[in-house]
Parts: C-alpha cells; structure tokens; sequence
C-alpha cells in the first residue's frame, strides 16, 4: 500500500500520525508524511516526523517527506490529487456537540475531495488495533469493504465484528417473520436472504485468516451503527462511502459523514467506484 501521512503540529495530527504509522508499518511500501507548516507549529512536530520517517525506514519502508506551508485541508487534498494513494490517514478532534461539526469539517472537506479511502483517528491514543467493527449490506459495495477490512484485520492481526442494520418491517411479502427477530446464527442457518449475505461476507474475511463474527441489529441505519459503534470494545470502525455522482452516491456519502463526526474513536471510511 501507498499511505499518506501527515502532521501540522496539533495534537490531534500526532494521535494521526501514531496510529497511521503503526498502520504502516504492517501494510504500507511506500509512506509519504505531509509536513504542513502552520503559524503556529513548533519544533516538537518536525521532531516527531523525522523520528516516523527514520522509523518506518528501518522497518523497509519508503519514505517521502514533503513540506509546504498553508492550511492543512487544501494541502491534503493537493497532495491526494497528485499521487494515487491507498490510504491517507488524518487526525481529528473527535469534539461533540456543535463543536464536532466545525471540529470535522476539515475530515469531510477530504472525505468528499480525495478520491481514495481514508482513516480519521478520533478519541484517545491507540498504539495497537486490536478489535475492529465492520458494516455490511447488500452489493458488490459492500464486498469491497469487507475485503478492504479483512486486509487491514489481517495485518493487524486484529479480529472483526461484521454488523448489518435490518429494518424492522418485511421487505418481502415472502419474507419469513422470525427473520424479523432472529439473530445473525439464526438468519444463516434458515439460509434467509440476509443470512446468506451474512455467511458469505464471513467467508471472506475467515479466507484472510480474520477471526470474525456477524451481528444483527434491526432499525434505521446510521443510529443502528452509531449504537453498536459506542461499545469501547472496539478500536476501529471501517464502513464504506459510495461517489457515485447522483442522489443515492449523495446520500450515502452523507451517511457516512454522519456516522464519522458521531463516533469518537478511529473511523476508516473506503473509498468506492
């Protein structure tokens, strides 16, 4: 993989650039770290950046320092425009309340500009990824997350919890109506519409030696996700963010800046044609 990283001296950018170096060092060959060279950044950061350089290429990686001045939004989504990365890793806030919105508004300005997946790392420091939660519906979209996730499980050696959101009402008129209340082991073994969905996205991340297990919760989906999400027994949260360029790509690229500002902890967004 190809990640960039980047810092600008605040605090949430070294959290950033912690994690996406642990990242790194289990996925990436090639590692780029945007420098960005704010008023007010201090010695610390070009401190910092040197020793993640000098630590990822002891560790074989390519490394590439960049450093530009001007704000860190427009710099990343320069730099994102001129390189075809894998990944690009960037520290957040992780504010609540009105806060959050202006403290995630340079995260979405990258999440909607920058045509690859992203990890925004919220919340508390975290030197391992240990657990990770994972979101799946239906479609050859949802495929390419899980397969993203199970790379990155695989890696990090962390284990998957795949939720899927179900409504609460029949979708079919055959549908059977224990569906409506089963869990995940139930719908697999009934071979229900949704089961099967289940037990295949399973199959791919246990063929990437990914220790995984499917849960079932029933509702609207972005407070179904939100929910599950706010268990600390996870570190990370990978969903996926369709562009396509009309109302239903719009909406779900919505869907998953919503999710991204109410969650405080390490949140991978994939990027999807």
């Amino acid at each position: 993989m190809h990640i960039l990283l980047y810092s600008d001296g605040s605090e949430a950018a070294s959290r950033g650039l912690t994690l996406g170096k642990q990242i790194a060092k289990a996925t990436a060959d090639n590692v780029d770290i945007l420098d960005v060279a704010r008023p007010e950044r201090n010695t610390v950061s070009e401190q910092e950046i040197e020793a993640a350089a000098a630590e990822l290429r002891g560790q074989g990686i390519a490394v590439t320092v960049y450093r530009r001045p001007g704000f860190t939004g427009q710099q990343l989504l320069r730099q994102a425009d001129a390189v075809d990365y894998d990944l690009i890793v960037i520290g957040s806030r992780g504010r609540r309340g009105l806060k959050r919105l202006v403290a995630g508004s340079r995260a979405c300005a990258v999440l909607g500009g920058a045509a690859t997946s992203v990890l925004v790392v919220k919340g508390r420091r975290r030197d391992k990824i240990e657990t990770i939660l994972t979101c799946s519906a239906a479609g050859p979209a949802s495929e390419d997350t899980i397969r993203f996730a199970a790379r990155l499980a695989h890696a990090l050696g962390a284990s998957v919890t795949m939720l899927h959101v179900m409504s609460q009402v029949a979708l079919e008129e055959r549908a059977h109506g224990a569906d409506l209340v089963a869990k995940a082991e139930e719908l697999m073994e009934r071979d229900a519409r949704e089961g099967v969905h289940l037990a295949n996205m399973l199959q791919i991340l246990r063929a990437g030696d990914v220790e995984a297990e499917a849960v079932v919760r029933r509702g609207l989906v972005v407070e179904e996700i939100i929910a599950e999400a706010r268990d600390d027994q996870f570190d990370m949260m990978i969903i996926g963010a369709h562009t396509t360029p009309d109302i239903a790509g719009l909406l779900s690229s919505d869907l998953s800046q919503q999710i991204m500002l109410a969650v405080n902890r390490p949140i991978l967004i994939v990027h999807q044609e």
